[in-house]
């Protein structure tokens, strides 16, 4: 109406501001954590005792990842005094459940699992998988992460990396049954278009999440995302595993190339995906 002032959500906007808090250390923590409850699971239901001792160290790595970026590394136990509320405490128990099955199996000599071992090894492996994705889900002042497709996009790429390292660890899987790489490039290509759905809804959702997808085109973010995370991480390493299939599952050297580049996509889209954060403060 004439004379009066409607203000709107967007008016009480000050400017967006990019997270600092977690850095590259924690994109670590993601990744090894992730990488390694996924190899955890697949190695568990395989029976791979070489894949289940690199998943440990993996997320003993995550760990330490996580140990190294604290303000404070020596308050480490304060992590587990939320389990109501916070799933950096939930995460952090579910590793700690984990590396201590993971220890005692290994003790026991890695016997082959019964049906409800893999069934407890894989509640608890994805329990891990999905806890970075669901910390970055429950950050509402970060609308690009506040998402119902994060923790699904994350735990895609997890499986994708822990698959292809433990396609390198046992070639012969590969060679044997090709099935295990058409498995894999079907995780190749899900991600590619998870990838493309969740550019698409974030910058359809709010002001806050479009300002971050900005970032992908116009910060350094973009390399991040698109030439390491997409092109390197998943274009490459199909193209890599499609040759290695039409030269008779030879050289190995292919498949070793085709992990090497995921591991390095994996690695730069979670950190892209927290580079690109961005507050959305009101007056």
């Amino acid at each position: 109406m004439e004379g009066e002032t409607f203000l709107r959500k967007d008016d009480f906007i000050v400017g967006y501001q990019t997270q600092t808090a977690w850095r590259f250390g924690i994109a670590l923590d993601f990744f090894f954590s992730g990488t390694g409850a996924a190899l955890f699971l697949f190695s568990s239901i395989l029976h791979s005792p070489p894949g289940i001792v690199l998943a440990l160290v993996f997320v003993a790595f995550g760990v330490l990842a996580l140990f190294f970026d604290l303000g404070s590394p020596w308050r480490f136990y304060k992590v587990f005094a939320r389990l109501r509320t916070s799933w950096i405490s939930r995460g952090s128990l579910f590793i700690t459940f984990l590396m201590l099955i993971g220890i005692i199996y290994g003790l026991a000599g890695f016997p082959p699992l019964s049906w409800l071992g893999k069934v407890i090894f894989g509640i608890v492996a994805i329990l891990v998988m999905f806890y970075p994705g669901m910390v970055l889900s429950y950050s509402p002042s970060i609308t690009v992460w506040n998402s119902q497709l994060t923790p699904i996009l994350l735990s895609l790429h997890s499986f994708t990396s822990a698959l292809i390292i433990l396609c390198v660890i046992h070639p012969s899987w590969a060679e044997t049954s090709g099935s295990i790489l058409w498995v894999q490039l079907g995780f190749l290509l899900f991600l590619l278009i998870g990838s493309g759905i969740y550019l698409f809804v974030s910058h359809a959702s709010t002001s806050g999440a479009r300002e971050s997808i900005k970032l992908l085109s116009e910060g350094n973010a973009r390399f991040s995302f698109y030439l390491s995370g997409i092109g390197i991480g998943i274009v490459l390493p199909g193209i890599l595993i499609l040759l290695y299939r039409a030269c008779g599952f030879s050289p190995w050297i292919l498949l070793l190339a085709a992990c090497i580049l995921r591991v390095i996509g994996d690695l730069s889209f979670r950190n892209a995906i927290l580079k690109i954060g961005l507050y959305n403060p009101h007056i």
